[in-house]
């Protein structure tokens, strides 16, 4: 019969024994603790339960009738686990002991241990693999997370979006922004990210229309070594990076109604399987998405499906064009020089050259313009002659 856990788990741990009612005695003062213990009673039965999801602690005996506590050490390292592995012996094997360690054991303890002894050593190991967890992060944080940058905008519609943004910031709801190519969009999703209670955490990015669909599933929820020809190590996915922080799928819209359902079943459940690898592992992040379609017409989803698109748009949150914000023409102009170090500033006749234009490439394509224009200009002040508009970077007039 299960048995009732507290409102926060310690961690998870793995009891594996053979004689039963120790790993019964050891199970029942680990659960009265505060953790979530499964018991097993041989190799095959404590191999199963890895496959079903990753332990914080395991604490194995060294020699059991179906194999060794070693056999559990090994496919632990095969699958690129972080569990911490406490070996319980009932001899002082010496060899054993140091075998286990070079396989990846952190502590061994003699049988009989005292439970209080026990105890402190779960709880030591739970502390390390917790560190470990938390340096992981830090590391995708240091990779991932780039510097904080604060949205520039006098706009009052804009501004409406931003006060929306510190309402839902602190939920947990999955938002959907939609806006045009370089309108702003993954600025307005770091925003929420650091308005909600994660902001410590990682933000990962994955531009989902940019990914073959062969390779999607590959970069949501990564894969094990062998898992197809080239797969040399094991990779993890953004949804793993992501743990605990925040997820941005750009371009959620062109997602394929194949992967929909997957994806749709680890938001619902926060656990997944790398490819190659039926063992589950856990990922609690807040998704944000973005697509430049307006999702509220049913004729703009395309392939997307109904379910997905109710489970994704918690609030949907548009960011406006910039042909829409023309008060933000100057600030962001002035913005982009200071960001880039351009010494110079517009003249009237350039900034009415700038609110005239339409700007199909949004705030994306109003940066290119003032960098090109602090290249070309000849005189400290910006000229109309001397900006350039459009892919082709003609100089004058729009």
């Amino acid at each position: 019969m299960p048995v009732s856990m507290p409102s926060k788990s310690k961690g998870r741990v793995l009891v594996m024994d053979d004689e039963t009612a120790l790993a019964d005695l050891v199970a029942t003062a680990l659960r009265e603790s505060g953790y979530e213990v499964r018991v097993a009673y041989r190799v095959g039965e404590a191999k199963a339960l890895i496959a079903q999801g990753e332990f914080d602690v395991a604490l194995l005996d060294m020699h059991l009738p179906d194999g060794t506590g070693e056999d559990i050490l090994i496919r632990l390292s095969d699958e690129g686990a972080s569990t911490e592995a406490i070996m319980l012996t009932g001899d002082r094997d010496v060899t054993s002991v140091v075998q286990a360690m070079k396989l990846g054991a952190s502590d061994y303890l003699v049988k009989p241990t005292p439970l209080a002894d026990l105890e402190l050593a779960v709880g030591q190991a739970r502390e390390r693999h917790r560190l470990r967890t938390e340096n992981l992060g830090l590391r995708a944080r240091l990779r991932r997370h780039e510097p904080k940058t604060s949205i520039v905008t006098e706009d009052p519609g804009f501004l409406q979006v931003l006060a929306k943004v510190a309402q839902v910031g602190p939920s947990d709801l999955p938002i959907l922004i939609q806006g045009e190519s370089g309108a702003g969009k993954e600025l307005l999703a770091r925003a929420i990210h650091d308005a909600s209670h994660r902001s410590m955490e990682p933000f990962v990015a994955l531009d989902c229309a940019a990914v073959p669909e062969a390779q999607i599933e590959k970069e949501l929820f990564g894969y094990e070594r062998g898992a197809f020809e080239g797969a040399l190590e094991r990779q993890s996915g953004v949804f793993e990076l992501a743990d605990r922080g925040t997820l941005f799928l750009k371009g959620i819209s062109e997602i394929s109604a194949t992967v929909q359902p997957r994806l749709l079943r680890v938001l619902e459940t926060s656990e997944f399987s790398r490819l190659g690898s039926a063992r589950r592992v856990r990922s609690h992040v807040r998704l944000v998405s973005a697509t430049s379609k307006d999702l509220g017409d049913p004729r703009e989803r395309g392939a997307l499906r109904e379910d997905f698109y109710r489970h994704i748009n918690g609030v949907t949150l548009k960011v406006p064009p910039l042909r829409e914000r023309a008060g933000d023409i100057l600030p962001l102009a002035v913005h982009f020089l200071r960001r880039h170090g351009i010494r110079r500033s517009l003249s009237a006749g350039a900034l009415e050259v700038l609110k005239a234009y339409a700007w199909p490439g949004n705030v994306r394509e109003l940066e290119m313009v003032i960098r090109r224009a602090g290249v070309l200009a000849r005189s400290e002040k910006i000229e109309a002659t001397d900006l350039a508009f459009g892919p082709s970077g003609h100089v004058g007039m729009p």
